[in-house]
């Protein structure tokens, strides 16, 4: 296996899904090249850091629900998916609260206003791939993004680099959200570009939990936390931008 093979198998080799032949070739890879074996040690931290998470048990008839939601709307057996029993689902419990909205893919329900401003989100985000301006600051590094955006918007919107879950952070720009400047940050998995806005509230002491819209064959996520508005939208499938989404919202 080559760097890019390993790096496409981490989660199936974490989830003991790949054959006998295959594992061995991972580990004889990672176990001569730095840059993999970093890899896998994040993503162990991160299976770890979700898996640590407040659990509860759920009961099996709820379980059997959100499977058979989850397999309607991705075609695949949720009891099958490395991805979710990466955010924790498997073993017959889930994060309580939290995952328990992210497994069932719950949609928000939006007033007039909010389908305008969902409109907006999705202008903004297809306008930056017909453009040349995707980012203004274009960084892997988030210690090089963060600073950027001072002195540029009023407030410090977090930037996390999760590029060891398979999400490359490209970098950042200034987007312009209901006449407001709003910070928008730039991710890639695979082909397909994630991006997030950040904008300032007045409500900093509502803090919402994550919710899916789809609309005009996007995907979107909307919450609030600690006084900021964020957006999370992509044509990236619903249950790899679920576990984008709750990867920046609480590591």
């Amino acid at each position: 296996m080559d760097c890019e093979q390993i790096q496409t198998n981490i989660e199936s080799y974490l989830d003991g899904e790949l054959t006998l032949s295959d594992r061995r070739d991972f580990e004889c890879h990672v176990s001569d090249c730095t840059s993999c074996s970093h890899k896998l040690e994040s993503m162990r931290s991160i299976q770890k850091m979700i898996r640590n998470t407040d659990y509860s048990n759920i009961p099996s008839a709820l379980k059997q629900n959100i499977q058979n939601q989850l397999r309607d709307y991705t075609g695949e057996d949720a009891k099958n998916s490395g991805w979710l029993r990466w955010v924790g689902f498997g073993g017959g419990a889930m994060a309580t609260g939290s995952l328990a909205t992210w497994a069932m893919m719950t949609f928000l329900f939006i007033t007039p206003l909010q389908i305008k401003l969902t409109d907006e989100i999705i202008s903004s985000h297809v306008r930056s791939l017909m453009v040349d301006h995707m980012t203004d600051v274009k960084s892997s590094d988030q210690h090089t993004v963060k600073p950027w955006f001072n002195g540029r918007v009023d407030y410090s919107p977090p930037v996390k680099n999760i590029e060891n879950a398979g999400f490359e952070l490209i970098g950042g720009r200034l987007d312009y959200i209901q006449g407001k400047a709003t910070a928008a940050l730039v991710n890639k998995r695979r082909a397909h570009i994630i991006n997030t806005f950040i904008s300032k509230n007045n409500h900093s002491e509502i803090n919402t939990e994550p919710e899916l819209i789809q609309r005009q064959g996007y995907n979107l996520f909307f919450w609030k936390n600690n006084g900021l508005d964020y957006w999370v939208i992509s044509d990236l499938n619903q249950k790899e931008l679920t576990a984008f989404a709750f990867l920046i919202s609480k590591s």
